[in-house]
C-alpha cells in the first residue's frame, strides 16, 4: 500500500514539474526577442558643425579634381542618379556628364569655389550647398568663362557622402550693371528730392 501511495505521489509531483516547465517555456516564447546591444544603444547625436566641415572639404576637393578633369574622382564623388543643370539650362545625367568629360566636350581650365554655405538637415544624412564658383573652360561643347552661383545637394550613403545634383546659375555682368544703375537712380532721385525741399525753404527776411 505504501508503495502505491509513494508511486502516486511521485507521479503527481512529476506531472506538476512538467506542467511548470511547459508554462515557463510558454512564457519565454511569449517574450519578445532581445534586441541587439547596438540597437539598445542610443544613436549618436547629430553634429551639424562637423558635417558642415566635412561637406566643405568635399566641395573643395571636388573643385580641385574637376579643374584637373579627373573623371575617376568625378565618378566617385557623384551619386549614381546624379543630375547636372548647366548655366544655360541644359540637363545631363551622370553617364552623360562623364561621357562629355571623356570626349573633351566638357573640359575645365580652372574651377574655384567661394562663399560656401552648407545647410544640414535634422537627420544629418543630407545637405544643401550654395556657393559662388569661378569657372573657365568648355562645358558641353560651349566655352565658359564666368562666375556662377551653384546649388549642390549631398546625400549620405553606405559609401559615404555623394553629390546628388548640381545646378549652376550665371551671375552675369548685366546683373551687376543693373544693380549699379539702380543705385545711381536712387542717388539721383534723392538729390532731386533734396533740391525740391531746399526750394520750399523761404528766403530769410531782410531789414529795410
Amino acid at each position: 500500500m505504501k508503495r502505491i501511495i509513494f508511486a502516486s505521489m511521485t507521479f503527481i509531483l512529476a506531472s506538476l514539474f512538467i506542467a511548470c516547465g511547459d508554462q515557463g517555456a510558454a512564457n519565454t516564447a511569449s517574450k519578445p526577442a532581445n534586441t541587439s546591444a547596438a540597437a539598445n544603444v542610443a544613436s549618436a547625436p547629430i553634429n551639424p558643425a562637423a558635417i558642415e566641415a566635412d561637406i566643405k572639404k568635399l566641395v573643395t576637393d571636388y573643385a580641385a579634381s574637376t579643374a584637373k578633369n579627373d573623371v575617376a574622382a568625378y565618378e566617385k564623388t557623384t551619386a549614381d542618379n546624379f543630375m547636372f543643370v548647366g548655366n544655360d539650362g541644359a540637363v545631363q545625367t551622370k553617364a552623360e556628364r562623364v561621357a562629355s568629360m571623356k570626349t573633351g566636350a566638357t573640359k575645365y581650365e580652372s574651377l574655384t569655389y567661394d562663399d560656401v554655405s552648407v545647410r544640414v538637415n535634422a537627420e544629418g544624412d543630407s545637405a544643401i550647398v550654395i556657393a559662388k564658383a569661378t569657372v573657365k573652360g568648355t562645358n558641353m561643347g560651349k566655352p565658359i568663362d564666368s562666375t556662377v552661383r551653384v546649388t549642390q545637394v549631398w546625400s549620405k550613403t553606405k559609401d559615404g557622402w555623394k553629390m546628388a545634383s548640381l545646378q549652376a546659375t550665371n551671375l552675369t555682368a548685366k546683373t551687376d550693371d543693373k544693380a549699379k544703375t539702380d543705385d545711381k537712380t536712387k542717388m539721383e532721385d534723392k538729390a532731386k528730392t533734396d533740391d525740391k525741399a531746399s526750394d520750399k525753404v523761404p528766403a530769410p527776411a531782410t531789414n529795410k
